[in-house]
């Protein structure tokens, strides 16, 4: 009996960690052509801790079979710097030539959804909070998502705050609007702007006094998971499945997916062509095992892994919880510190990235 439990628990072994390398390929297959990797890819960290968990139990045992998660872990290990990093740098460097924030303001929102009645005061204190995060941390450029210039009953006006605080310049996905939802607010001048694909992409040049920088502020295909899925997506992960409606929400996780990769498709020239040094910001609803993420740090470097500490899970909603927001930069330029700021303005945190070039 103990001999065919043991043969069970290897072969789960050899499973898990088959799933964990397959869950890093995603960058090597656009998902069009095959998905799997790209949806695996999203189980990346769980599959991580069950081979760790794998590794203690052969070596409580004492036994050699610890070897095959311990290989599959090392085979690629690159991985485990894009969601946890040790040290780290948070603190404001003087040697930094640019500021850069990135946040999904989600309409000052915070993380639970309230009544109409709660919303108006909710909003207010939550703008509120957002002009004091700003006075705190001092960006220079702002990429913001789900931006509104004021709140639902109009009591905090954002927009005129933030011109009296020195951001003078901004640059809208969406010019006919006078504001939208993704926008681009600066110290410096703002020329050039690219209106990319739909309101929720743009590109524009930032005229700093010794050197100029491009800045692409995204915010990428959303799942538009409602609480039926999210309630979903809970079951499967307790081992309950309904056919019916599982298969409606994996519907929607993969349209997301084979939009984030038309989305690549568009931008990935945009990036190569860019004459000056370039920087990358914005919510991507996407984790660091996806296949955008991977193709843009094919161009980019990653600031949270450059100077990054501990998990930066920055969206915290429902379910699931991951560093979606992300700050990337040429390899020319260097991060020389990463701070993610908690707060209940929006369902996403703030992230903050010094540069030097």
């Amino acid at each position: 009996m103990r001999k065919v439990l043991r043969f069970i628990l290897l072969v789960l072994n050899l499973i898990a960690a088959l799933l964990l390398l397959l869950s890093t390929l995603a960058g090597f297959q656009p998902p069009s052509e095959f998905i799997l990797f790209s949806m695996l890819s999203y189980g990346y960290f769980i599959l991580l801790n069950i081979n760790i968990a794998f590794i203690l139990f052969w070596l409580l045992f004492k036994r050699w079979s610890f070897l095959i998660s311990l290989a599959a872990i090392v085979l690629r290990y690159s991985f485990v710097p894009l969601f946890f990093q040790i040290g780290g740098a948070a603190d404001v460097s003087d040697n930094a030539t640019i500021k850069v924030m990135s946040f999904n303001a989600h309409h000052y929102n915070g993380r639970n959804m309230t009544s109409e009645s709660e919303r108006g005061e909710l909003t207010d204190s939550n703008a509120v909070a957002f002009l004091r995060l700003l006075r705190e941390n001092d960006p220079d450029v702002l990429c913001l998502q789900e931006y509104l210039p004021y709140t639902d009953g109009k009591k905090v006006h954002l927009a005129d705050s933030m011109v009296a605080m020195g951001y003078r310049y901004h640059v809208s996905a969406y010019p006919s609007m006078g504001y939208s939802a993704t926008i681009c607010w600066s110290k410096y001048p703002l020329v050039n702007p690219v209106y990319i694909d739909s309101s929720s992409k743009l590109q524009v040049d930032v005229v700093m006094p010794d050197d100029t920088l491009r800045v692409f502020c995204l915010h990428l295909h959303s799942y538009k998971l409602d609480s039926s899925d999210l309630k979903e997506i809970d079951r499967i992960s307790h081992g309950t499945v309904d056919r019916d409606s599982a298969r409606g929400t994996m519907g929607k996780l993969k349209n997301a997916i084979i939009a984030h990769e038309e989305e690549w498709d568009l931008l990935k020239p945009l990036i190569e062509l860019s004459p000056y040094p370039t920087i990358v910001a914005g919510d991507f609803n996407d984790t660091p095992g996806s296949y955008i993420y991977q193709q843009m740090c094919e161009l980019l470097s990653d600031s949270y892994v450059e100077r990054g500490k501990g998990f930066c899970t920055t969206y915290h909603g429902f379910f699931p919880n991951f560093r979606i927001d992300y700050i990337l930069h040429s390899k020319e330029m260097n991060a020389l510190s990463y701070k993610r700021v908690k707060c209940n303005i929006s369902d996403h945190y703030p992230i903050f990235v010094e540069l030097e070039f």
